[in-house]
């Protein structure tokens, strides 16, 4: 019973926590949700590199200070 018991807790644990994932899941072949999926992504990453590099211009020139 207790190994029952633990199985059924087990098994909703880990339903609850995939549902509440915020990360976007394709499926294997699923070509037009890859391709978003690889946009935003994309999209991310060139905005962080901005920032760091607006940061590291404003860094190097001190007459703008």
């Amino acid at each position: 019973m207790n190994k029952i018991t633990l199985v059924f807790i087990f098994l909703i644990l880990s339903f609850s926590s995939s549902i509440s994932a915020d990360e976007l899941k394709c499926k294997k072949f699923d070509v037009k949700c890859k391709t978003k999926k690889f946009i935003e992504e994309t999209k991310e990453y060139q905005k962080k590199g901005l920032e760091k590099s607006k940061e590291q211009i404003k860094d190097l020139n001190p007459l703008k200070k």
